[in-house]
């Protein structure tokens, strides 16, 4: 008789949609069923509710207990949706089935990018080739704990990206997010000094745009 697989369960959270510094990671938490409850079991929160030294303490923990898998969407792969007529939601959809196809889970969570939570769990579904349940909703970081590892690993990963394009440059570049100052700041600044933008940075973003037009204005103004 042949033997019956184990149920897997899966949960897919992202970090960074927002930033317009830095990637985007999306990250896929699986784990056989019977042993959820060693996830479900330690409090976890969504990531940004937590401390960054909380969100290190629990990903240490995850490690521990769970199959995960990250995609890292870069800046210059952000920015080629423009190009190729695609929403960053499509991309997140084609990270999350891709995701989901890795491993492969009977039932899949999924924190959903989508105003329609329904329509975002329908179209990863139309990307697979094998059943699965899907169970697609906003804020699935706060409701259900297998996407808040998702979510606490996926913060966990960027930050420590975003540390590594500081050591880069050589300066804080701060979160990348565009309420961020420091972020600001240095973009401005390494605008100013060459003439562009760095290539951590999201080009196709609003904020980019607005900071090349305000240091054009700037140095107009600096010849009158």
């Amino acid at each position: 008789m042949a033997k019956k697989r184990r149920s897997v369960v899966m949960g897919i959270d992202e970090a960074g949609r927002g930033p317009v510094l830095g990637p985007m990671v999306v990250c896929g938490v699986s784990v056989h069923e019977e042993n959820l409850y060693l996830i479900e079991s330690m409090g976890l929160k969504d990531s940004k509710k937590l401390s960054p030294k909380k969100r290190e303490e629990f990903a240490a923990l995850l490690e521990d207990v769970c199959r995960y898998e990250m995609a890292v969407l870069l800046p210059h792969e952000i920015d080629a949706r423009v190009e190729s007529e695609e929403t960053l939601n499509r991309l997140e959809v084609q990270c999350f089935a891709s995701l989901v196809r890795s491993a492969r889970p009977n039932i899949a969570y999924l924190d959903a990018c989508d105003v329609n939570a329904g329509r975002f769990g329908l179209d990863v579904r139309g990307l697979l080739d094998f059943e699965v349940e899907i169970i697609s909703a906003h804020e699935a970081d706060c409701k259900y704990p297998i996407v808040s590892a998702a979510s606490i690993l996926a913060k966990v990963r960027r930050d420590y990206l975003v540390e590594k394009i500081s050591e880069e440059m050589g300066e804080d570049v701060g979160s990348g997010y565009p309420a961020d100052v420091v972020t600001i700041e240095f973009l401005k600044s390494y605008y100013r000094k060459h003439k562009r933008l760095p290539g951590c940075c999201r080009k196709t973003w609003k904020t980019s745009a607005a900071i090349v037009a305000d240091c054009k204005q700037s140095r107009l103004f600096s010849f009158e």
